[in-house]
C-alpha cells in the first residue's frame, strides 16, 4: 500500500469518530426529533468547537506534511462519508 493511501485512510480513521459524536449529539438534529424520546443532551459550544477542530487536524497534518494527493482523498471521503453519516443520523430522528 502507498503512502499516500495510507496516510489518507489513517486521517480518515481519526476524522470520522469526532465526525460522528458531533452528528450524534448535534442540536438541531436533536430537537427536530419530535414527540421521540431523547436521551442525549445536545454539546455545548466549546465541545462542539474542540471535536470540530479534531475532525480537522488531520488535514492540517497532511498539509504540513505536503501529502496534497493524501489531503484530496482524505476531504473526499470525509466529505462523501459525512453525509452518509447524515443520512444515516436523519433516518433515526
Amino acid at each position: 500500500m502507498s503512502l499516500t493511501a495510507t496516510a489518507a485512510g489513517i486521517a480518515l480513521l481519526i476524522s470520522l469518530l469526532p465526525l460522528f459524536v458531533l452528528g450524534h449529539r448535534d442540536p438541531k438534529r436533536l430537537r427536530s426529533r419530535r414527540g421521540a424520546v431523547v436521551t442525549t443532551a445536545p454539546l455545548a459550544r466549546r465541545p462542539r468547537q474542540v471535536l470540530t477542530l479534531l475532525v480537522l487536524a488531520p488535514g492540517i497534518v497532511l498539509i504540513g506534511s505536503s501529502l496534497w494527493p493524501a489531503l484530496l482523498i482524505w476531504l473526499g471521503a470525509l466529505i462523501a462519508l459525512g453525509w452518509a453519516l447524515v443520512l444515516l443520523l436523519g433516518r433515526q430522528a
